[in-house]
């Protein structure tokens, strides 16, 4: 992993689904998360405000999602649960 990709992966997935995508985790999160609040630890906005203010105020998708953000070109991975609980 470069100094430009960023790894999110949902508190709830097994560790062999986090081994068999590759992914280095750099935090955990919840279903209380919000793209705006991973767009934020990403250093995507400063504030998880101003990331809101510029339409990430979703929820995160199911499954796995690659998004790149910025003038830089971050590419946030992330992987969510699968369906409901």
């Amino acid at each position: 992993m470069n100094d430009n990709e960023w790894d999110f992966v949902h508190e709830n997935v097994a560790s062999k689904d986090i081994n068999l995508f590759d992914m280095e985790p750099q935090q955990k999160f919840n279903d209380t998360h919000c793209l705006a609040h991973i767009m934020c630890w990403a250093g995507a906005f400063p504030s998880v405000s101003q990331a809101r203010k510029n339409g990430w105020d979703r929820p995160v998708p199911f499954g796995f999602s690659e998004f790149k953000v910025g003038k830089r070109k971050r590419c946030i991975f992330i992987l969510n649960r699968i369906g409901e609980k």
